[in-house]
């Protein structure tokens, strides 16, 4: 068979992504974040990788990830991204969520030490 164009396989996959497919979703969320065959856009790769995310789709998992960890499409969290990578690794995605968590808690670790932990303020007057 004749190689589809990206236009094609986008009008493919959003059927397929419109009938509940994990893998469509995640397929067409790359193509938004991309920008092939649709018009780039990161808020819809988030919301097709939120769809295929909560079907269990590690991969889609791993995307989602990434897209808090750089704020596209999103307001950035590191910490949504390190829980993020923490669902994809415990969802079996082993090629690149693994490292991506490790370089994102390195990160945390390095420029926000805080994040996560219980911090008290003290000797603060609110009174104006």
């Amino acid at each position: 068979p004749p190689k589809l164009s990206d236009a094609e396989l986008a009008v493919r996959e959003t059927k397929a992504a419109e009938q509940g497919g994990a893998n469509a979703q995640f397929n067409l969320g790359c193509a938004y974040r991309e920008g092939k065959g649709v018009p780039q856009s990161y808020e819809r790769a988030v919301k097709l990788f939120k769809l295929s995310s909560a079907q269990g789709y590690a991969k889609a998992t791993t995307n989602l990830a990434g897209s808090y960890g750089n704020g596209h499409g999103v307001d950035q969290s590191y910490a949504e991204a390190r829980r993020l990578y923490e669902l994809a690794v415990a969802r079996g995605e082993s090629k690149v969520a693994p490292g991506n968590l490790q370089n994102t808690n390195d990160y945390i670790q390095q420029h926000c030490p805080l994040l996560g932990q219980r911090v008290v303020l003290r000797g603060l007057n609110t009174a104006a």
